[in-house]
């Protein structure tokens, strides 16, 4: 599985000098969004964007625990590719931080923690109008760092999974290059494994049944190259 995931991986990087050298050669063409008259599109291309996350928890092991969300960042490149007027396929990389806060500590002290993802989204993008579109789309992760209390936490030890799936649904608003949008995605890939032993290494074995899922909203923008 992890080598399925580098190898999407690879493929976000370099897609935009794909579809930069095939933008040269003459081979992708859609519909001219910008009113302009030139040959870009906002259907074809590649870019930047990163933006806002809200993340929390989801699941049976959030019950009796008194939680918040966190507030962070994604950033990363996207590169799509038009089908047609309607619609295109976006491929992303994105480091997202993620995390909560808990009474999860001795006596039921707030304990904070940070999980660092490599995220590929693989969205379907469909144009509502001109300027307005939704996206939808399954997405990987892998978890590259964890913190509590701003300690470095080992991932087997502590019952952590490594690998995330889940889906994705957002609105993008696009005005020139500049896009506006946001997202929900839902994760369905325990944050804990199912061994309850490790798990119980973690928050004072407040996470018993390690029934735990990311949940994350997103708010981003973006600027778009089509050649």
């Amino acid at each position: 599985m992890k080598k399925i995931l580098l190898f999407i991986l690879l493929a976000a990087v370099s897609s935009p000098a794909a579809f930069a050298q095939a933008r040269a050669g003459g081979e992708l063409s859609s519909k001219d969004y910008t009113g302009g008259g030139t040959t870009q599109s906002r259907n074809t291309g590649f870019g930047v964007k990163g933006g806002y996350n809200l993340s929390g928890l989801r699941g049976d092991d959030i019950k009796g625990i008194d939680r918040n969300s966190r507030s962070d960042f994604h950033t990363g490149i996207y590169g799509q590719f038009g089908f047609n007027e309607f619609a295109s396929a976006q491929l992303e990389a994105l480091y997202s931080r993620q995390g909560f806060s808990a009474n999860t500590g001795p006596n039921g002290s707030r304990q904070t923690y940070k999980m660092d993802y490599l995220s590929v989204p693989l969205m379907f993008v469909g144009n509502v109008t001109e300027t307005l579109s939704f996206h939808v789309g399954p997405q990987v992760s892998l978890l590259v760092k964890a913190e509590e209390e701003g300690k470095d936490l080992d991932f087997d030890s502590n019952g952590l999974n490594s690998f995330d799936f889940g889906g994705v649904l957002g609105a993008e608003a696009r005005v020139g290059p500049a896009r506006v949008g946001a997202r929900y995605v839902g994760s369905l890939g325990k944050i804990f494994g199912d061994n309850g032993a490790k798990v119980a290494n973690l928050a004072s074995g407040k996470f018993t049944n390690s029934d735990l899922y990311n949940n994350v909203f997103q708010l981003y923008i973006g600027i778009g190259f089509t050649q």
